[in-house]
């Protein structure tokens, strides 16, 4: 069992606060949840926009997609996979993230 967040909701506008003060909404879902940061191997630099994906490998070595997300602009992601669609017969997880886009380079 895990829990996915929702959104914030705010008591009045966010115009009118000098500080803000709200209700997270999470889910409560019977799904696998997937997070955290793609980094460059050197440097340890947040990389945004690179494609994570995530594959069931079966017994007979077929991989098979499950999911994919994009990350944002500090390299985080998070992604969820129903347990329904995992195959009986998988032996690993995989997951995988591209080189993403280096067009925005912060340092």
């Amino acid at each position: 069992m895990a829990w996915v967040p929702g959104f914030v909701e705010f008591d009045t506008s966010l115009k009118e606060q000098d500080h803000f003060e709200g209700n997270i909404q999470i889910t409560k879902v019977n799904e696998i949840v997937f997070h955290g940061v793609v980094t460059e191997d050197d440097g340890n630099k947040p990389v945004s926009g690179a494609l994570v994906k995530v594959f069931a490998r079966t017994i007979n070595r077929q991989e098979l997609p499950l999911s994919h997300t994009i990350s944002g602009y500090d390299g985080h992601y998070l992604l969820y996979i129903d347990k329904e669609i995992i195959p009986k017969d998988i032996t690993e997880i995989i997951v995988r993230a591209s080189a993403g886009n280096r067009s925005s380079d912060t340092g």
